[in-house]
């Protein structure tokens, strides 16, 4: 009968590998010890539990009442499927980690020899043998699982703050569009108002043709523009109903006020220099959860490298020893089978293994420098958003209400006509929509460094802030 060498030993070892077992509850919870500190969101993994009942709940509570940005994120990330599915990258990796804390399977053999030429009694041959490399580089294995586990840790964690950031830019674009689709109804009204005037002052013979049509123009104009801004509203509450992953009834949410203003006191924003936020480049290296996942891959594959070049040149060793009984006595003896390396030496494994090593360090060194320049990028985006929402808040929109109010005075006096009137009020509509345009980007961008900040990675894009339909207009002239 075939038995391993330290006997206690490998009874000890093949008890602790008995116990091991995969508890996902334990992985999520290292999720949420990751993301203390980082947000104050409540997250759940839907595991069939009666948790996943109380998040129903508490989703619809939120619901149900006018929404907030606050809220949205937390229906987000109880809710949305895809983040999920995520969850289950750690529940895949913790797994890995306890097949890799397990011994081989012991192999049992038994053979029985009949003579065919006498009436003796068959030999009887018993043997049990297990792989000897799997005991030896078992807290090897560990060591690489293990790495590659709190990779798979801080990547899911990256992936909630993600989550977080885009529901809450999400929810600030469907409230600026909401603003936006009210200010268009508006033009509307207006432009149809001065259509009517022109229409009676051309029964009365004091306008020309020319006057009627270009009137007549721009309210058509504001119709379609109507359109639009009805789709794009509908548009960004998809958008939003996506990311908390809700549809049907819990689809109809409201939204609850309107997009905050910026404010020049902003303890986010930079100094007035406005070549980067202070200490923001070092303080986004430090935090990136992305940097110290991309490091434990370097790790995970040093150690595997190590563990190939291990069983390079023995892929496989097994030993025991080997129980027979012939012509009526027993007879005891070691068992070794060893694999010749003649002609694979690992030297394939060995290549990519270097390979793969050489290429994660070229990543995390690329990384680096996304994650610094992003940090730059941000800055000035946040310096520039953030001087522009503040400009239309305390000059554009006071002034061009303060103009309207002089036409409307103007008028009542019998200086002007209604036709300057009405232009006075498109040209404040016009600025106000450009103004929920700005602001619009001020929160996208203050979300962005706040995700930065707090370890995720923003995805920057090739642009800068975003442009309204209304193209280039000035909008203190109304000029293109």
């Amino acid at each position: 009968m075939t038995v391993s060498y330290r006997p206690l030993a490998l009874a000890a070892l093949i008890g602790l590998a008995g116990c091991a077992s995969v508890r996902p509850q334990a992985a999520f919870s290292d999720v949420q010890e990751t993301l203390a500190g980082r947000t104050d969101v409540r997250t759940v993994w839907r595991t069939g539990s009666e948790e996943d009942a109380r998040a129903d709940r508490s989703a619809d509570s939120l619901l149900a009442a006018p929404l907030t940005a606050d809220a949205a994120v937390q229906v987000a990330l109880l809710n949305n499927r895809r983040l999920q599915a995520v969850y289950e990258d750690v529940g895949v990796a913790q797994a890995d980690l306890v097949q890799a804390g397990l011994l081989a399977n012991p192999l049992v053999g038994a053979g029985i020899r009949f003579p065919l030429e006498s009436s003796e009694a068959p030999d009887l041959r018993f043997s049990v043998a297990t792989s000897f490399l799997s005991v030896f580089n078992l807290s090897l294995r560990r060591a690489v699982a293990r790495s590659a586990y709190e990779a798979a840790r801080l990547r899911v964690a990256a992936t909630v703050l993600r989550y977080e950031a885009d529901t809450r830019a999400t929810f600030y674009r469907a409230q600026a569009d909401a603003a936006r689709l009210g200010l268009q109804r508006t033009v509307v009204e207006n432009t149809q108002a001065s259509y009517q005037a022109s229409l009676l002052l051309r029964e009365a013979g004091n306008v020309p043709a020319a006057d009627l049509l270009a009137e007549q123009a721009l309210f058509e104009q504001a119709r379609l523009d109507l359109v639009s801004a009805e789709a794009q509203t509908a548009e960004s509450r998809e958008r939003l109903a996506r990311l908390m992953g809700v549809f049907g009834p819990q689809a109809a949410f409201t939204l609850a006020g309107s997009i905050p203003p910026a404010t020049a006191a902003d303890p986010v924003v930079l100094t007035s220099a406005g070549a980067a936020m202070p200490d923001l480049e070092a303080q986004a290296v430090e935090a990136s959860l992305m940097l110290a996942a991309a490091r434990q891959d370097i790790e995970t594959l040093g150690r595997r490298l190590g563990l190939t070049n291990l069983t390079a040149l023995v892929p496989d060793f097994e030993a025991g020893a080997e129980l027979e009984r012939r012509d009526g006595r027993f007879e005891l003896g070691p068992d070794v089978t060893v694999a010749l390396p003649l002609f694979d030496q690992g030297q394939g494994r060995l290549g990519r293994g270097l390979a793969d090593l050489r290429r994660a360090q070229a990543r995390y060194y690329a990384l680096g420098v996304e994650v610094r320049s992003t940090a730059r990028v941000l800055a000035r985006r946040l310096a520039a958003a953030q001087a522009t929402a503040v400009q239309y808040q305390t000059v554009v929109l006071p002034l061009r209400a303060e103009l309207t109010q002089q036409t409307l005075l103007q008028y009542n006096a019998m200086q002007t006509g209604v036709f300057g009137l009405l232009n006075a009020q498109q040209m404040e509509v016009v600025a106000n929509r450009r103004y929920l345009d700005r602001l619009a980007d001020y929160w996208r961008t203050r979300t962005d460094v706040a995700l930065l900040l707090a370890g995720g990675m923003p995805d920057v894009g090739a642009g800068a802030l975003s442009m309204s339909e209304d193209g280039a207009m000035d909008p203190m002239t109304g000029a293109e």
